[in-house]
């Protein structure tokens, strides 16, 4: 499947043009469309007794949702429009948080572009945020841009992997990126458990993770995908930003909850921690 309908987030933050921008060139690979969306958030209705009041307070809200709509849908035209004229356009208006209506609508696009955690800020404590709320409900892939520049297609692309459901999951959800990259690196961190023999126990894990590494690369190269491997110790928290680094990676590739998202609630794990970095963008889904 190509990435043919491209929904992207229109809440107003830094990064904005550039994830509109990154849409469209990714709709323009694909002979696709680019689908804005605004999200207004829920609509109070003014209190009945309020009288007047209530008319005017009404007919503000009103005025301002129509001025942000516009606004929205001039940018989008804009910014879609510096990458190719010819790209089609469609703008939505959700009355509804962000998260909620980028999940709901993104079930019938193909890649979602939310925006990143510094532009939802009103977003409880202990709740998912956007982006992991979208990758979680929508059923589709998302593309996160923490910065003011997207990956290019033909960029270096890395996967990390664990041999988990979650992580061939996504791996073949970003087969149309993957089959286009420049360079493709699958990074492995190999983590040891506690045990009576923790050497032994490191050697085997570090031999288990490298086969079904190896397995990835050789599925890869079945598919026309060349990918070269590299293997690390450590927690995946700490090792794996800096094996992107190493490889000069534009773009990771990464499943969103290969461990039970409980566990990784209560103990960390890498799915949160890669939504909220600001170092380079990630592939993700669930």
């Amino acid at each position: 499947m190509n990435f043919r309908t491209i929904l992207v987030d229109l809440t107003d933050g830094p990064a904005c043009a550039a994830r509109v921008e990154c849409a469209a060139q990714v709709a323009a690979a694909f002979a696709g469309s680019v689908v804005g969306l605004t999200a207004t958030g829920t609509h109070l209705e003014p209190f009945r007794g309020a009288g007047e009041e209530a008319g005017r307070y009404d007919a503000l809200a009103r005025g301002k949702l129509q001025h942000l709509a516009a606004r929205h849908h001039e940018a989008l035209r804009e910014w879609v429009g510096r990458v190719s004229p010819t790209i089609p356009t469609r703008h939505v208006v959700v009355e509804a948080e962000a998260g909620w209506a980028l999940a709901t609508h993104g079930r019938f696009a193909d890649l979602i572009l939310p925006g990143p955690p510094s532009v939802h800020t009103d977003v409880p404590a202990g709740m998912p945020g956007v982006a992991e709320y979208v990758m979680l409900e929508s059923g589709r892939p998302i593309l996160l841009l923490p910065g003011l520049a997207g990956p290019t297609l033909e960029g270096h692309v890395a996967i990390a992997w664990n041999g988990s459901r979650a992580a061939a999951r996504v791996v073949a959800d970003a087969m149309p990126w993957l089959t286009r990259a420049g360079a493709v690196s699958v990074l492995v961190v190999a983590s040891a458990s506690e045990s009576p023999e923790p050497q032994d126990q490191e050697s085997h894990e570090s031999d288990a993770s490298h086969e079904s590494g190896q397995r990835l690369v050789a599925w890869l190269a079945s598919h026309g995908v060349e990918a070269d491997l590299h293997v690390a110790h450590g927690e995946p928290d700490e090792v794996l930003p800096r094996l992107v680094g190493d490889v000069q990676a534009g773009l990771l590739v990464a499943g969103g909850y290969g461990h039970s998202r409980l566990r990784e609630l209560v103990l960390g794990g890498s799915t949160r921690s890669l939504l909220r970095q600001t170092a380079f963008p990630v592939f993700m889904s669930h």
